[in-house]
């Protein structure tokens, strides 16, 4: 019997430059909690993406 391999995930990964930064956001209220915000922007400035902990626990809730 022939090993049979079935890919699961990425199928190709490149090494690519782009800034990350991290920054606080929030007061420290219960509406306005504080965290750590991570942003990923192109060498020319252009944000590409955001990581916010909040946002993606609001989402996983809203999911459920």
């Amino acid at each position: 019997m022939k090993n049979v391999l079935y890919p699961r995930g990425c199928d190709t990964a490149k090494l690519i430059q782009v800034i990350e930064t991290k920054a606080a956001r929030g007061s420290g209220t219960k509406d306005q909690p504080c965290r750590v915000i991570t942003e990923y922007w192109s060498l020319d400035g252009q944000k590409l993406a955001e990581f916010d902990p909040l946002s993606d626990e609001k989402l996983e809730d809203e999911q459920s």
